[in-house]
């Protein structure tokens, strides 16, 4: 196994470091990790990034991870921090290397050093055992660095499609009117904002019915970092109708050569694997 560890120079070339920012650079650090960890595919809670090897000036010190890692893993984990300290991080979220998630924990540390400031980020090999060595490599983060990547991520995309979910409120004396809609995959609330009269009407006949659920189309903003739907702007609302007794009935034997020579309770043993 092996040791998943970087280390850290806050505010290098000056020092110390005020108690306040530091503070809060280690908690969004350890945030960071967390996230990045994740990516690895490994189990993570707070406590198991621990600091150590602390040493004057400046402050630096080593993040190690305290759980079990592979030297696969932790080359892997050098990769994702190559990619987001590159010049194309960009590049890396679309190709999968790094999450939106760890690269927006990593821009956030940008609300703790000064727009004059830096840190460093020392990656370590996975040859490199002993804690008196210094890293075989160093990269130097920015505080414009972090802010041009927080400006990327904040960017919305934009795609057009539907939503489909139970309208949960709506506020038709706002400016622009609009009401938020429980998606029914994640659960999430998404607002949805309306400017013609015409749409007043289809949303009013949208809620004629109590928990109806909606088809709501339109433009949406995408957050990239929390992959999440930030806003939609409605260009058009359907009522889904109800399954009546006759209408969910008549799903049963539908489809009679569906299982083929199984009988429906095999089909399902056979799909949750429970034979096995």
């Amino acid at each position: 196994m092996s040791k998943f560890r970087i280390r850290i120079k806050f505010n290098p070339g000056r020092h110390g470091a005020p108690l306040d920012r530091f503070g809060e650079f280690t908690e969004q650090v350890e945030k960071f990790l967390r996230s990045l960890t994740t990516d690895l595919g490994l189990s993570v809670k707070k406590g198991q990034w621990v600091a150590s090897n602390f040493k004057n000036g400046s402050v630096a010190f080593d993040s190690e991870y305290a759980g079990a890692i592979d030297d696969t893993q932790m080359v892997s984990g050098n990769n994702i921090l190559n990619s987001l300290l590159g010049g194309n991080p960009a590049a890396a979220i679309g190709r999968g290397v790094l999450s939106y998630g760890t690269a927006a924990e990593f821009s956030k540390i940008s609300k703790s050093i000064a727009p004059d400031e830096h840190f460093l980020i020392g990656l370590y090999s996975p040859n490199e055992e002993d804690s008196e060595e210094e890293p075989s490599e160093w990269k130097e983060v920015s505080y414009r660095r972090m802010s041009e990547l927080k400006a990327l991520l904040e960017a919305p995309l934009l795609s057009s499609g539907v939503i489909q979910g139970i309208i949960h409120a709506w506020h038709f004396g706002a400016e622009p009117p609009f009401f938020n809609v429980r998606e029914l995959s994640m659960g999430r609330l998404i607002r949805c904002e309306y400017t013609s009269q015409e749409m007043y009407h289809k949303v009013h006949e949208a809620t004629e019915n109590e928990g109806a659920v909606v088809l709501v189309y339109g433009d949406m903003e995408w957050d990239k970092a929390t992959n999440s739907i930030v806003r939609l702007s409605v260009t058009d609302i359907e009522s889904t109708k109800s399954l009546t007794p006759k209408n969910f009935d008549a799903l049963f034997g539908a489809v009679p050569e569906y299982t083929g020579s199984m009988t429906t309770d095999e089909y399902i043993e056979w799909v949750r694997g429970d034979e096995d």
